[in-house]
């Protein structure tokens, strides 16, 4: 196994985008590695885990798959130590199940303040109407950005409903990434 990462470890900062399923994470994310001019490690945790099959079975009654999460936890800790001199942007849905020392910001996407384009995009996506109004609620009652809250120091809880919702918190996340950088 490769060394822990730290926060002092590092001369660039690692940031983990997070929030309900169809928040706009991995979009964001993108975008935000493109405009840090490619200069980070980019790792979408969702595409890790179905190329890895970082899973133990299939819960039918939730239609999800269980997570192996020491396995995951294992090949990120080693993906995230050879980072070296770069950056890191992660996104995924959860949060807390990542160790603090990975992340200097948290940033939470919602659409909270308006569920019909979180609905409309889980939808897009084929959905069941079950599996909707679980991460609609989710989001909703805030879950993911309490449970960044309780688990990191530095969350920023933003609102990711349009292009322009999008393009503001990416230029924020890399004006904070360039301004801690060491």
């Amino acid at each position: 196994m490769t060394a822990k990462t730290t926060p002092e470890s590092r001369t660039k900062p690692f940031v983990l985008i997070t929030g309900a399923p169809g928040t706009g994470k991995t979009t964001l994310a993108d975008a935000l590695a493109e405009a840090l001019a490619g200069d980070v490690l980019r790792i979408d945790v969702g595409a890790v885990c179905k190329a890895h099959e970082f899973y133990l079975e299939y819960d039918a009654d939730m239609d999800t798959h269980v997570l192996d999460e020491d396995a995951l936890l294992d090949y990120l800790e080693d993906e995230l130590a050879k980072a070296g001199d770069r950056g890191c942007v992660m996104d995924y849905h959860s949060c807390e199940l990542f160790p603090e020392r990975w992340f200097d910001v948290v940033a939470c996407l919602t659409c909270a303040s308006d569920t019909a384009v979180l609905y409309d995009r889980l939808a897009s996506r084929g959905y069941s109407e079950r599996k909707i109004r679980e991460n609609v609620e989710c989001d909703i009652f805030q879950v993911v950005a309490e449970e960044a809250k309780d688990s990191y120091e530095n969350v920023w809880v933003k609102e990711n409903k349009t292009t322009d919702d999008m393009e503001t918190t990416v230029h924020e996340l890399k004006e904070w990434f360039e301004a801690n950088c060491k």
